[in-house]
This record gives C-alpha cells, sequence and structure tokens, in this order.
C-alpha cells in the first residue's frame, strides 16, 4: 500500500474524529458518535477514498483491514483531541450545569493516565474498525468490476 494513501486516510479519519468529537458535546448524540467512530469510521472513509477513484484504488482484504485499523486509531485521536478540551472550556463556562465526564479532573490530577486511556480507547477503534474494513474491502471486491488486465500486486520482489 503506498504511503501516500495512508497519510490521506489518516488526515480524514482525524478530520472525521474530530467532528464527531465536536458532535458529541450534545449529549444525546454522544452515544451515535462514538459508535461512528468506533465502528463505521473506516467503511465512511474508505467509501469516501473511493468515490470516483480519486485517492483509492482496488484493494484486498488485507489492505483493507490495514487501512481501516489505521483509520480506526486516527479517528480516536481526532475523537479525544477535540471532545476533551471542548469538554474542559464547557465546564469552565457552565460550571455544574454540564456533566463532563471526569474530563478535567484526570487532566489536572493525572495526565500520564488521560494520556494511556485514550491510546488504549484509540486501539480499540483500531481494531474494530480493522474488521470493518476489511468487510467493506470484501463487500467492495465483490461489488467492483475489475479490469481485464489486473492482478494482485505483490508487495515482495524475489531475485535470485
Amino acid at each position: 500500500m503506498n504511503q501516500l494513501i495512508i497519510k490521506r486516510a489518516a488526515i480524514f479519519s482525524l478530520i472525521l474524529g474530530a467532528v464527531l468529537g465536536l458532535l458529541a458535546l450534545f449529549p444525546s448524540i454522544i452515544g451515535f458518535s462514538i459508535f461512528t467512530a468506533g465502528f463505521l469510521a473506516s467503511i465512511i472513509i474508505i467509501l469516501y477514498m473511493k468515490k470516483n477513484e480519486k485517492h483509492l484504488g482496488i484493494i484486498d482484504n488485507e489492505q483493507g483491514a490495514i487501512l481501516g485499523g489505521i483509520i480506526g486509531f486516527f479517528s480516536g485521536i481526532g475523537f479525544f483531541a477535540s471532545f476533551s478540551p471542548m469538554v474542559c472550556i464547557l465546564r469552565l463556562i457552565f460550571k455544574q450545569k454540564y456533566y463532563s465526564y471526569a474530563i478535567p479532573d484526570i487532566i489536572t490530577e493525572a495526565f500520564w493516565l488521560f494520556i494511556i486511556i485514550v491510546i488504549m480507547v484509540s486501539i480499540i477503534f483500531a481494531m474494530t474498525n480493522s474488521a470493518t474494513g476489511m468487510g467493506t474491502a470484501f463487500l467492495l471486491n465483490k461489488i467492483e468490476e475489475k479490469p481485464k488486465d489486473y492482478d494482485a500486486p505483490l508487495d515482495i520482489k524475489i531475485e535470485d
């Protein structure tokens, strides 16, 4: 897989995670936002990248799983990068009327624990999005028509 594809997927997933993090500030939408970041982010990003063959060509199941894992990890990072500061700001503004999910307290008392929680949740998002990315690649391979001269590219070179 090309490094440019990976960088674009990471940037798109950071943007998607940040948007979902901002939407999660509304208490009624937080469940939908976490579900989308945890399970549907790879489907959304892969389908967006496949649109008009602009950013992504034909991928196999392994590449779909790798791409889904990258998308899941960076969407989790983007989610927390936008959600956590905004929760702290809203707690400063509304004092006790906004539920802050203990994020300001854990940032001030144990920042190292907050970093570990963000990384572990992002790894969980990566694993679940890896499975959904592989499923998306599988379904796209069944639906799309491959060119007649298409042969699955190998990443290894055999030299004697």
